[in-house]
Parts: structure tokens; C-alpha cells; sequence
């Protein structure tokens, strides 16, 4: 049974870091959250950190039987999803300034402080923190390493992952306000270079799983 090293541990943690994008995560948190009170804020901050951790364990414990319940096997999944981290890098690449149009500036100013514990969950956590790309990432790796050691390896890089975000949540609006703009699209652009190589990385070991022929 394969186990995980510590290269493939940095890889992992790297790699999920990258997907979740923590600092187009804050952009996104500020969009939302910011014309909350700070101390909603930090509530917010709080309760979407949680929410991610949730999401990923949940995933990794039993993400695995998932897959053999529909029948899908671990190179099938690792070409579906280098092709969703391709997507997801190419979006990250050409992001474009974050700016509101008049009516979801609307739609924002609208939402009263009583949704709060919605918002933190949904659109912040999931899928604004954890999408597709994470949840496929975090199913491969447990699928490819699943001994007890692995899964808790894993549950601890989830909750690093977790506190990372909470991080970002809470220092958004100075981060907002260091990086500026420019700042914010060049480090989400890194970012997705990064994930783009991830993603060519699975589809590649997919491809090779599906078809033998390829990797001789």
C-alpha cells in the first residue's frame, strides 16, 4: 500500500493552498463581509474557517467510498480533476480586476446583518474557499494514500489549510489595503501558474492510469 512522504505532504499542502487561493478568498470575504461590523466580521472570519475544515475531512474520510459506490476509479479521477485545476488555473491567470456591477453592489449592501452565519458558509466557504478543485484534490490524495496515518497527515494539512484561510478572513482588509489592486491580481496570478502545473501533473498520472500505452 503506498504511504506519504513528506515530499508528497509539502506537495499536498502546497498544491490545496494554492487551489483555495487564500488571498482571492479574502478579496472575496472584504466584497462580502466588509461592510459588516468588526466584530461580525471576525464572527464570520470564525464560523467559514470551520466550515472549510468540515468540508475537507469530510471529504477525505469518506470521499474514497464515495468513488467505489459510483463506480469511479482513482485515474479517472485524477484526469477529471487535472482538467477541472487546468480550468480553474486558466481562470486564475486572466483574472481581471474584482470590481462589483451596480446591481450586485445592490445585492451585497442588501444582505442584513442577520444572514452572517449563511454568508460565512455560503458563497465564503464553499465554494469561495473550498470549490470543486479542492474537494477533487483532497479525494485523490486520500484515495492514493489511505492508511490511518495518511488520513490524519491529511486531516492535519486540512487543518492548516483551514487556519490559513481564517488568517486571510481576518487580515483581509489590510491585505486589501498592502497589496492594492495590482498586488492582489499578481499574487492570484501566481497562484494559478501554480495550480496549472498541478493540474497538467494529475491529468498527466490519469491519463497514464486509463492508458497504460501512454506511460511506456
Amino acid at each position: 500500500m503506498t504511504r506519504v512522504s513528506s515530499q508528497d505532504t509539502l506537495l499536498f499542502l502546497l498544491g490545496l493552498l494554492a487551489i483555495v487561493n487564500p488571498i482571492g478568498s479574502a478579496v472575496l470575504f472584504t466584497t462580502l463581509a466588509g461592510r459588516f461590523a468588526t466584530s461580525i466580521q471576525r464572527r464570520v472570519a470564525n464560523q467559514s474557517a470551520v466550515a472549510v475544515l468540515i468540508v475537507l475531512v469530510v471529504t477525505a474520510w469518506i470521499g474514497k467510498y464515495l468513488l467505489q459506490l459510483f463506480g469511479v476509479t482513482v485515474p479517472m479521477l485524477q484526469a477529471a480533476g487535472g482538467l477541472i485545476l487546468l480550468r480553474v488555473g486558466l481562470q486564475m491567470v486572466s483574472v481581471e480586476d474584482v470590481k462589483l456591477t451596480p446591481a450586485e453592489r445592490s445585492s451585497v449592501e442588501e444582505v442584513p446583518e442577520a444572514h452572517w452565519k449563511t454568508l460565512s458558509v455560503v458563497p465564503l466557504a464553499v465554494p469561495g474557499a473550498v470549490g470543486a478543485g479542492a474537494i477533487t484534490t483532497v479525494v485523490i490524495q486520500a484515495s492514493t494514500f489511505s492508511t490511518l496515518t495518511d488520513l490524519l497527515i491529511i486531516t492535519a494539512v486540512s487543518a492548516v489549510v483551514a487556519a490559513v484561510v481564517w488568517f486571510a478572513f481576518r487580515s483581509a482588509g489590510q491585505l486589501g489595503r498592502r497589496l492594492g489592486p495590482i498586488g492582489l491580481n499578481i499574487a492570484t496570478r501566481l497562484m494559478g501558474i501554480l495550480v496549472i502545473a498541478i493540474g497538467f501533473g494529475l491529468l498527466g498520472h490519469g491519463l497514464g492510469g486509463l492508458l497504460p500505452g501512454l506511460a511506456t
